[in-house]
């Protein structure tokens, strides 16, 4: 299939996906040397390692450069270092040839490890599937065990009070376990944050999806449970996480504080959209020291109609020119994925698209975006108006546009659909 591009009436776009683009594109190392995992580079640049964290979070982009066999033997082999003997904690990193990277691993029970990343797996793998339709990504039997022991061994091995949430030491000490992604954080440790709240509930409804409703009413149970305790009415604010001594803490969290909105945990009532004021408020006062952190906002605002903010943290990661590989995978995901506003479900020959495109962008073309077999051309021309070619693909393809209604259309078609949402002002 052709290489995506992006064309756009903001030559600014063009440039930002241009290089986002080559510079991911240039972090693949599966075939680099001969022992090579087909990988991507994903953590320091100074590391030749790929990270849990990083690969859960550079998957999406990847996916849009065709880097599927990447994503698929990464995510399954930190699936399969899930094991008993390590209470069900992936390894962290892993050098490109597979072996573990000895700088975050001592021994079985001595590794980096997070909360978080547990469930982030599950549910990052699990959307690789609504990406592509491969049925691997449900059958291959180390994806498959690592699933359902990421929300049923795991828990059950950490979770001591017995609320179906798993808790962390609370040490501050990543090498015995941490509640959080926010490493920032280590002079006031949590027991449980809520990001791995957030992810777990992710991972949850991803299962839904495919599974059955059981894990579907255990994420509405964790949910409500976050909604009903969770919440400060004085301050307005949800809480980043727990401490040792149990109680809630409200203060700026970081990534414990905005991955919750990102994956819906949070709802979308009045107390979401205080908390979102929460958030925007801490991030010019406060924001993050590593440039990964800012990596999740654009997904986190464009979720919720944000997309002002969106794009303001996307510009952010844009004009960084970070080298660090997370930024350019994520700014491809963002600039077609996020901006576009897609939700594939490859399996079922179905795509969503709702324009979340801000003021400053009349115009925009995905051309070469994949999903499942298709190859489609996707084009936006402000809110009003989205243009769907299906180049070449299986069969039909049902497309749905915001409110506007659903298209099927046949490989070698086109439907251009307008809706009544107003631009921007």
């Amino acid at each position: 299939m052709p290489e995506p591009t992006v064309t756009s009436d903001s030559a600014y776009v063009e440039n930002a996906f241009a290089w986002a683009r080559e510079r991911a594109l240039a972090w693949v190392m599966t075939d680099a040397a001969p022992a090579n995992l087909p990988s991507y580079w994903a953590g320091y640049p100074s590391r030749e390692m790929f990270y849990s964290r990083d690969v859960c979070h550079q998957a999406g982009g990847a996916h849009l450069l065709g880097l599927d066999a990447e994503n698929f033997a990464m995510l399954k082999h930190f699936a399969a270092s899930a094991t008993a003997v390590r209470k069900w904690y992936p390894v962290w990193a892993f050098h490109f040839d597979g072996a573990i990277a000895a700088l975050d691993y001592r021994g079985d029970d001595e590794f980096v490890r997070e909360i978080p990343a547990v469930f982030d797996l599950t549910w990052r793998a699990l959307e690789q599937y609504e990406w592509t339709g491969d049925r691997r990504w449900l059958d291959d039997p180390d994806l498959a065990a690592y699933y359902r022991r990421s929300v049923g061994e795991f828990v059950a091995a950490h979770d001591h009070d017995g609320d179906g949430v798993p808790e962390a030491p609370g040490t501050g000490d990543i090498f015995v376990g941490s509640a959080t992604y926010n490493e920032q954080d280590a002079e006031h440790p949590l027991i449980v944050a809520a990001d791995g709240i957030a992810l777990q509930y992710a991972a949850l409804n991803a299962l839904a999806r495919r599974y059955g409703d059981e894990y579907g009413q255990r994420a509405d149970k964790i949910q409500q449970e976050f909604l009903a305790t969770w919440w400060d009415e004085r301050h307005g604010r949800f809480a980043r996480g727990r401490t040792v001594d149990h109680g809630l803490d409200f203060g700026w969290g970081l990534e414990a504080s905005w991955i919750g909105p990102m994956t819906g945990l949070t709802g979308d009532g009045p107390h979401n959209e205080l908390f979102l004021d929460f958030v925007e408020q801490q991030l010019e006062l406060s924001p993050p020291k590593n440039i990964e952190a800012f990596s999740y906002l654009p997904e986190v605002f464009f979720r919720h109609g944000r997309d002002e903010s969106a794009w303001r943290w996307l510009r952010h990661l844009i004009d960084s020119r970070d080298d660090y590989p997370e930024v350019s995978f994520t700014v491809v995901h963002h600039l077609v994925a996020g901006l576009l506003g897609l939700r594939p479900d490859a399996a079922a020959a179905t795509l969503s698209i709702d324009s979340h495109l801000p003021a400053d962008i009349g115009r925009l073309t995905a051309d070469h975006v994949r999903v499942g077999g298709w190859d489609l051309r996707i084009a936006q021309e402000g809110r009003h108006t989205t243009e769907v070619t299906v180049h070449s693909g299986p069969g039909p393809l049902t497309v749905t546009v915001g409110s506007a209604g659903t298209s099927t259309i046949q490989p070698g078609g086109t439907v251009r659909v307008t809706t009544e949402t107003k631009d921007p002002s």
